[in-house]
């Protein structure tokens, strides 16, 4: 009787997985078995049980970004914001306003005419909250599309009469602060703008 030969258990190689992403925001693109990139650029590797529920649908991928600057894979909460009303609101010096924890922090130097807007570091911003918010958690939080800060120099306290205005991408504010030169900065006047976020306070040096 011819003997049966038994072959081996053939053992299949455990499928790596990697995500593309955005260079600049760290937006995920794709997700899927690592021979799908070939030679692809700014691809990282991440888990298969995360791939896999990301594949599944389980995961959204617009809830899923890198940190560009560590590229560390992470889920994260994608932000859409809009106006949160369409009426124009003062912003309020820190001296007289009970805000102590700003979304937004306007600093204005009159002399030099400069205005230097900063979003909070709750959100990736380089305003430091005060100590009683430490230590702080940063949220995980990506700006959703180009949502734009709107402010407005007028006379104090009317914003009928206008001097000078600007705008400001709200993404342009993390990790970094903005320094707007104004054309026309009078000794005394009112900042307005249409609410993005909720808080905003400014500081007259």
């Amino acid at each position: 009787m011819e003997e049966i030969e038994f072959l081996d258990e053939i053992v299949f190689p455990e499928t790596s997985y990697m995500a593309m992403f955005d260079s600049v925001s760290g937006a995920v693109l794709a997700v899927g078995p690592t021979t799908a990139f070939g030679d692809s650029k700014n691809v990282i590797k991440i888990d298969s049980d995360t791939a896999e529920m990301i594949i599944d649908g389980e995961i959204n991928i617009f809830n899923c970004a890198v940190d560009v600057r560590n590229l560390t894979f992470e889920l994260i909460e994608k932000k859409t914001v809009s106006m949160i009303d369409d009426v124009l609101h003062r912003i309020i010096d820190k001296n007289w306003s009970s805000i102590d924890n700003p979304d937004i922090y306007l600093t204005v130097n009159v002399r030099l005419k400069k205005i230097v807007v900063e979003l909070t570091e709750e959100f990736h911003g380089t305003y430091k909250l005060p100590a009683k918010y430490q230590p702080l958690i940063k949220r995980n939080i990506i700006w959703d599309g180009d949502t734009v800060l709107n402010f407005y120099i007028t006379e104090y306290n009317d914003p009928n009469v206008l001097y000078d205005k600007f705008n400001i991408l709200l993404k342009d504010l993390v990790d970094n602060k903005i320094t707007i030169k104004c054309k026309n900065l009078p000794k005394k006047f009112s900042i307005y703008t249409r609410r993005v976020l909720k808080n905003y306070v400014l500081e007259m040096k």
